[in-house]
């Protein structure tokens, strides 16, 4: 089975990928590029690091334009995937059904699989395995608890067993998954080289900052 893996370059659609490629063939990446910051759909920061990811990996990357307007950004996804050779589509989604149900109607009219496999872990499983098999940061924290300096911060023990804090304080969810925060994955076990962050900087509107890189470079492991 062919399937392409939606990617955003953050760490669960990645660690999807991951564990889905131990079962199909991950034929290429998906990437959607949307023009609304606040998409209803897609993760948004730093999506120009895909193709730096999609290169790491050996994957052929296949990019989706939207607007991002609610509902029509679904649509486009699909007129997009219409002309895309695979069997299956991998998805990073966790807990939203909002999500979940649109990806099962572009499947379904589409006549595609639908692979979710962090569907259904709890939060802290999935940020505790992501951990785990990748080397990932913070690039966006948009909740209470959550400031500033979390930004290009990795999540290692330390981190978690403070988002565990937080969680139990303003309960929030430990993995981000409704919109608490964003990550971008550096280095993975199917990447040539890592991403090293070499200039970035920080865009903040009320609760919410991003931190936006504008220089990276690759580097080999040691």
């Amino acid at each position: 089975m062919r399937a392409g893996a939606l990617i955003s370059g953050g760490k669960d659609s990645l660690l999807a990928s991951y564990l889905a490629s131990k079962e199909v063939e991950i034929a290429c990446y998906i990437s959607v590029l949307s023009a609304n910051p606040n998409s209803f759909m897609f993760h948004t920061p730093n999506t120009h690091l895909v193709d730096a990811i999609a290169y790491l990996s050996d994957k052929p990357l296949f990019r989706v334009f939207t607007e991002g307007i609610k509902e029509e950004e679904v649509e486009d996804l699909e007129k997009s995937l219409s002309v895309v050779d695979i069997d299956a589509i991998v998805i990073g989604g966790i807990a939203s059904m909002y999500q979940k149900k649109r990806f099962e109607k572009i499947c379904s009219n589409l006549g595609l699989k639908l692979i979710s496999p962090l569907w259904g872990m709890s939060d802290e499983e999935v940020i505790n395995l992501a951990k785990d098999t990748f080397e990932f940061i913070i690039v966006r924290v948009s909740a209470m608890g959550l400031d500033e300096s979390w930004l290009g911060r990795r999540i290692d023990d330390k981190a978690i067993s403070e988002l565990k804090t937080l969680k139990e304080k303003f309960k929030i969810n430990m993995a981000g998954e409704g919109g608490e925060f964003e990550t971008l994955v550096l280095d993975a076990p199917f990447f040539k080289k890592r991403i090293v962050v070499k200039e970035s900087h920080v865009e903040a509107s009320g609760l919410s900052a991003t931190l936006i890189i504008d220089r990276f470079e690759f580097v080999n492991r040691r």
